[in-house]
């Protein structure tokens, strides 16, 4: 990040995505001092205490020297201190590179592990993250962690070489599935989702190379830290125990963060269809129809609608979730057809348009709220964001038109009062859904 040439200065330039094309910058793709500082003294130092505060690793002895690579190779593009290169650095037991070159498409970060050591530990990692994903929020932080802990090992390469999967056969209608199935990893999977004769933790099956094989499933996992897409990224004992099963690292097991996704939901989620006839027995996770008004996505980041639509075609079997064959979510999303709410463009509550978030308060500590009957001026809102605090056992909240914090306890509602809203009340959330909760 300290050579101008490797990353976008302005708009039109033409620069290096680190893989092996040009791409002309956009204004988004531009690092500016501002989001160097927040890569650097904010994400990755928060990313890496996550993994820190989670994660005893088996050092090393000695001093850790990198390699030299060859220039046509990924890693390296990347800059390198020379010292790294002679002496290297006595103590180390990792050494991360990181880049703000433009990535193009739909990704927005990548990493890639440049260094293995004959039992598959990796020890030397790449991360590239486009500055057009770069924000002070927590968000921002779990995307970094995420992209942390592929370059740590946490991918199909270094499960298969430590002898960590197995594949399952016959699984919703699937000819067999990939699943994580040491000990440990098995353990904190039937945990989770209350399910004691759960083979493994399922891996993804859909998605490019940089995605199958190497997330949690995100249908079963969706907003955990290692599924495939952006998102609240619990750091979860499902992810912890991977790393165990590693033989590299020893988890700190009372740090696990709590998931709502999945949670004791029983063997059904991971064995049955997600919907049948149209109907699901995971309100909270899958959806049913597209409504009008827009709804909290399961993480409590967004709004969004019923991800729903009519295919051409008839979809596979395994993936008739309708009386309507056509029927179904999306390919793209990672979840084997089954809809979700998925957030709109613009409407997520640390940075979304207030004028279409009608109700809502924006700002990096907001989180999404259900509502009853909340109406404004206009109409029904739907669910709306609103600040959350989790500093002490009860959420409070502090909602658009009033400045003040509510204590917020589970299972109440607050009645909305203001210049904003005319009717309605806001529920109050199970803490596990809007805070990091151990």
């Amino acid at each position: 990040m300290n050579n101008p040439l490797k990353y976008c200065t302005a708009a039109g330039v033409s620069r290096s995505d680190l893989r092996g094309r040009i791409l002309l910058c956009r204004q988004q793709d531009v690092l500016t001092a501002e989001k160097k500082s927040i890569i650097l003294n904010q994400m990755f130092r928060r990313a890496i205490k996550l993994h820190v505060d989670r994660l005893h690793v088996q050092p090393l002895t000695g001093s850790l020297v990198v390699p030299n690579f060859t220039a046509r190779t990924i890693c390296g593009n990347f800059e390198i201190p020379s010292s790294h290169h002679t002496t290297g650095v006595f103590g180390a037991d990792m050494f991360l590179y990181a880049a703000g070159a433009p990535i193009g498409g739909n990704t927005i970060a990548w990493t890639r592990r440049c260094v293995l050591l004959n039992d598959g530990r990796p020890v030397v990692g790449a991360i590239n993250i486009d500055p057009y994903a770069v924000t002070e929020s927590e968000v921002s932080v779990r995307l970094m962690a995420h992209e942390i802990a592929h370059a740590l090992g946490f991918g199909v390469r270094v499960f298969k070489a430590r002898n960590m999967t197995q594949t399952i056969p016959e699984v919703r209608g699937k000819n067999n599935v990939l699943v994580v199935s040491l000990a440990k990893t098995l353990e904190k999977t039937r945990a989770h989702f209350n399910c004691a004769s759960a083979p493994g933790m399922e891996l993804e099956d859909e998605g490019g190379d940089g995605t199958a094989r190497s997330h949690w499933k995100r249908r079963n996992a969706k907003d955990e830290l290692m599924a495939g897409g952006i998102g609240a990224g619990y750091y979860t004992a499902l992810t912890m125990a991977a790393f165990e099963d590693l033989g590299f690292y020893r988890a700190q097991w009372g740090m696990a963060e709590r998931m709502p996704w999945g949670g004791n939901s029983g063997c059904e989620l991971l064995t049955q269809k997600c919907l049948t006839n149209g109907v699901t027995q995971y309100p909270k996770m899958f959806c049913e129809a597209t409504g009008n008004l827009l709804e909290c996505t399961s993480d409590r980041l967004a709004l969004g609608k019923c991800r729903i639509t009519n295919h051409p075609d008839r979809l596979p079997a395994q993936f008739r979730y309708f009386r309507n064959p056509r029927r179904g979510g999306f390919l793209g999303d990672l979840m084997d057809y089954c809809p979700f709410i998925k957030e709109d463009k613009y409407t997520r509550c640390i940075d979304g348009r207030a004028e279409i978030m009608r109700g809502s308060r924006i700002g990096l500590r907001s989180r999404c709220l259900k509502s009853n009957g909340l109406r404004d001026s206009i109409g029904l809102t739907g669910d709306v964001c609103a600040e959350v605090s989790c500093d002490n056992e009860t959420v409070s909240v502090r909602y658009l038109g009033d400045d003040a914090w509510h204590a917020c306890p589970e299972g109440s509602t607050i009645t909305s009062t203001g210049p904003v809203f005319v009717a309605g009340r806001i529920v109050c959330p199970r803490r596990i859904e809007v805070c990091y909760v151990h």
